[in-house]
């Protein structure tokens, strides 16, 4: 047998111990749905009324009896407990192969990879009938790893596609080993017109101080590389040191695990971008499922910061439509509490998969151009760029806000939304183990262009003195205000030129940018 590219090695010892990450179904679903709705409608009661942590819990999460009973269930089974939460939307749960197989009639075997051993289930796993449909998934059966970082530094000798500009607020240095020049934080904050370009009553600029914002990832980072990044582009991080947050042990420190690349990118695209934000670094030792769903409750349920960006995704038949709705509806509880989840596209190009997490209509899908800046940075051009993910939903129908745009397809949801810098020819000037890394600068993939909407949405936040909320539903509905607007205030730029495969980038909405790349300051408007 093979799937996902593992052989089964059969059953798995039955004392083998697994953790698990049970996700519960909320109460009054639909109520909910049109909550989140209303929320981004600036035409309702309810625009921008967000959710305390209480108030949540009191309307929608499952109740008190309910998340009692499936922890009594499972003691009862022979788990042991590890973790619950005061939202009462998930449970981590440990129990031997065994206890496991007889609860939820199913078989866990060992698979091997080129990476090690892991743990499937080669039978669907069924909840037993006294938990009367309680839980919405069960996360830890599968433990192999199918979500990937979403980054990509250009070929070596290829040559530069960036000028040979001198001006270094605009462009970092050259590569020795690729010959590239990666862009500056400055280029993406004037070429996108970000709110950090602009002065408030204060004579400050809105740098996103006063806001947080979140990180997910499978690694950390040396705050040494970020502060080297910043003070080379004479950038002064005005918000608080960075907060890490550890989940099962959180990875390595510093830069001591594979996808550290990707958390320092993530940090120097945000933090360069937006330097007075205050920055939280949600951590865990891999991409499992479990990890991701654990991570994202750990987020609705802090409560803390006003954006997440998850610079990862896999395609969703591979991750499994019900961790894919988990995920979705534990960003549900972010966006009625006001916190924006936006995730990477992916930089799969010619896939015909929509890629989660960035599938949930409660996550801003981020997909990828090449952007070219003119002279002090404004915005020039961009067509799309051939990696960027695209595609339409399995899971998840078209949302109402997506619905009525031209270039939609009314199967299911639309991936991207938007679509920012990605293509590494144009990609970040990369700080990383102490130098100006040969290996990866510069570096690009959808990985880039998240973190930078991320750091849009905080100055956003800033200067409307609060959280956005859904943002795709948001976004939609200032485009629908205000479409692209004309010279000199755009709101969006459409993008008509460049293709990823099988879609093609048109005027309006395509598959490969959505409807375009930002301009930030103007949509701030237009909330």
């Amino acid at each position: 047998m093979t799937q996902l590219g593992v052989r089964d090695a059969g059953a798995a010892p039955s004392h083998a111990r697994l953790r698990l990450t049970l996700t519960l179904q909320y109460r009054n679903q639909a109520q909910l749905d049109r909550l989140v709705e209303e929320q981004t409608d600036a035409h309702s009661g309810r625009y921008r009324q967000w959710l305390s942590d209480a108030q949540f819990d009191a309307s929608y999460a499952p109740s008190r009896a309910t998340y009692s009973g499936v922890l009594r269930s499972l003691r009862a089974a022979g788990f042991r407990i590890e973790n619950t939460f005061e939202n009462r939307t998930v449970i981590d749960a440990s129990a031997p192969v065994a206890a496991i197989d007889r609860y939820f009639r199913t078989s866990v075997h060992r698979v091997t990879e080129k990476s090690g051993s892991d743990y499937l289930n080669v039978r669907p796993a069924y909840a037993p009938a006294e938990l009367n449909g309680a839980l919405l998934s069960v996360d830890g059966l599968d433990t192999v790893t199918v979500v990937h970082t979403d980054h990509l530094t250009v070929a070596r000798g290829a040559g530069s596609k960036l000028p040979n500009a001198s001006n270094s607020s605009l462009f970092g240095p050259v590569s020795s080993a690729t010959g590239y020049r990666g862009y500056a934080p400055r280029a993406f904050s004037v070429g996108y017109d970000l709110p950090v370009e602009h002065l408030g009553s204060n004579s400050k600029p809105y740098d996103g101080l006063g806001r947080a914002s979140g990180i997910a990832i499978d690694a950390d980072f040396a705050e040494s590389d970020l502060r080297a990044f910043l003070a080379y582009f004479k950038i002064a991080r005005t918000g608080p040191a960075t907060k890490r947050v550890l989940l099962h042990g959180g990875p390595a420190p510093g830069d001591g695990s594979g996808d550290s690349v990707e958390a320092v990118l993530d940090a120097e695209a945000l933090v360069g971008s937006a330097p007075g934000t205050a920055l939280s670094m949600y951590e865990i030792p891999s991409l499992k499922n479990a990890s991701i769903t654990d991570l994202y409750n750990r987020v609705v349920s802090d409560n803390t910061v006003d954006t997440l960006n998850s610079s990862f995704g896999g395609c969703e038949v591979d991750i499994g439509a019900k961790t894919v709705e988990a995920w979705s509806r534990l960003a549900e509880q972010g966006a009625a509490k006001g916190i924006t989840f936006h995730a990477s596209s992916g930089d799969s190009g010619g896939s015909l998969c929509a890629n989660a997490p960035a599938s949930s209509p409660y996550f801003v899908a981020v997909g990828g151009t090449a952007l070219t800046v003119g002279t002090g940075g404004t915005w020039a051009m961009e067509v799309a760029w051939d990696g960027s993910g695209g595609g339409i939903s399995t899971v998840f129908p078209l949302p109402k806000w997506q619905a009525g745009t031209a270039g939609t397809v009314d199967r299911g949801r639309n991936v991207p939304d938007v679509a920012l810098d990605a293509n590494p020819d144009t990609g970040i000037a990369f700080y990383y183990t102490g130098t100006w890394n040969t290996n990866y600068n510069p570096l690009g993939g959808t990985s880039l262009s998240s973190p930078i909407f991320g750091a849009a949405v905080t100055e956003i936040d800033q200067f409307k003195n609060g959280r956005m909320g859904n943002g795709g539903s948001a976004l939609f509905g200032a485009f629908k205000t205000a479409g692209y607007g004309s010279a000199p205030t755009p709101v969006f730029h459409d993008i008509v030129e460049g293709s990823n495969g099988p879609y093609d980038a048109v005027e309006g909405y395509d598959l490969v940018t959505g409807i375009g790349s930002v301009d930030a300051w103007n949509i701030a408007q237009n909330l």
